[in-house]
């Protein structure tokens, strides 16, 4: 093992050294930048190729629902007024009722 002690730092590089160090950071940055772009580019394309394998597939539920939907707007059921509870049933808005199971079992 071989344990430098020189507290000098580190030893001088020449200019020629530092302008390849540079350039090759460029380079490496410039590489990184054009991978990353590819990559989402191919992304986009994927993701836009499920979206029309979804949108493909779906046309026939798509278009049964829109039939549907004219179906019960050219019905009378749909003009018709809206439907009305029956006059003896018990309806309390917001309330909860409690039902004793007991009640028909009490003497008197």
């Amino acid at each position: 093992m071989n344990t430098n002690f020189n507290l000098s730092g580190p030893p001088e590089k020449n200019i020629l050294a530092r302008i390849v160090g540079i350039l090759l950071s460029a380079v490496a940055l410039g590489l990184a930048l054009m991978f990353s772009a590819v990559f989402f580019v191919v992304l986009a394309f994927v993701a836009l190729a499920l979206w029309g394998y979804f949108w493909w597939k779906t046309r026939a539920l798509r278009r049964a629902m829109q039939e549907q939907m004219e179906q019960m707007k050219n019905s009378q059921d749909f003009e018709q007024a809206p439907r009305r509870a029956p006059e003896d049933a018990d309806i309390i808005d917001g309330e909860a009722v409690r039902v004793d199971d007991d009640r028909n079992n009490k003497p008197g």
